[in-house]
């Protein structure tokens, strides 16, 4: 059986039991079980190969960044995204190659949870991560344009404007956990996943003190809460709502 049979039989067992469990009709719940547990037995698999093949996972190779510190605006982004989707995630690599023939490594987030969830974290993230890319530009130029600045200074007003939008945004956005039983699968998903190769702390670097600072972080908070929502993923209501203008800053 291939990958694509075993995946359609694995989603056909998850709704036989899942038709057994909430069907009213007891004669019809009786019929669904019975023919989930025997497709199970016909090809050797448990209840845990059931609920492990809920979880899926995407990557999201628009990240902006490939400092080896982690921003504390970009992991607070990755956090703010699994929060409202009921995700989790980890920080990974991949290499490019670049227009000279070099290979090049870069940063990556994975989402992994349960059914379509890491669809709608995938997209959540990949929009706002776009939106604040724009949003910090804006800013940047708006603000600072005129002023002559010390690079790390700019540097270090761009990561407060980031941090205070990332901020702004969790304000229009609900919070979504998974349950203890969820929080459990997913655990023992990863683990499976990684096997002995178990995943790193990650080292995040906070936005830099500076002059300025806390007008820079404000005006990312308000340039965050500002934010519009609109509709979800595919058109259709979903966990979270997509943001449809990374805000003004002034």
């Amino acid at each position: 059986m291939n990958d694509k049979d075993q995946g359609k039989l694995l989603r056909r067992i998850r709704k036989l039991m899942a038709l057994g469990s909430r069907n009213n009709n007891g004669h019809e719940a009786a019929r669904a079980l019975r023919l989930a547990q025997v497709l199970m037995q016909r090809h050797n698999l448990s209840e845990e190969d059931i609920t492990l093949s809920a979880i899926r996972e995407t990557e999201c190779r628009q990240v902006y960044t490939d400092a080896v510190s982690i921003p504390g605006w970009l992991n607070a982004l990755a956090t703010v995204v699994c929060m409202a989707t009921g995700c989790r995630c980890w920080f990974g690599w991949y290499c490019t190659v670049t227009a000279e023939g070099r290979q090049r490594e870069r940063h990556s987030v994975h989402f992994y949870g349960l059914n379509e969830r890491p669809d709608v974290a995938l997209y959540a993230f990949t929009v706002l991560a776009r939106q604040l890319k724009d949003a910090t530009k804006q800013h940047m130029y708006c603000a600072y344009r005129l002023k002559r600045l010390k690079l790390q200074t700019k540097r270090n007003r761009a990561d407060q404007f980031r941090e205070g939008w990332v901020v702004g945004v969790w304000i229009v956005l609900e919070a979504f956990a998974p349950s203890d039983k969820e929080a459990g699968v997913l655990r023992h998903w990863l683990a499976r996943r990684c096997g002995k190769n178990e995943l790193a702390e990650i080292s995040v670097r906070e936005a830099g003190p500076c002059r300025g600072d806390v007008t820079a972080r404000l005006s990312g908070w308000l340039a965050g809460r500002r934010a519009e929502l609109s509709q979800g993923l595919y058109g259709k209501p979903s966990g979270i709502t997509a943001l449809s203008a990374g805000g003004n800053d002034e």
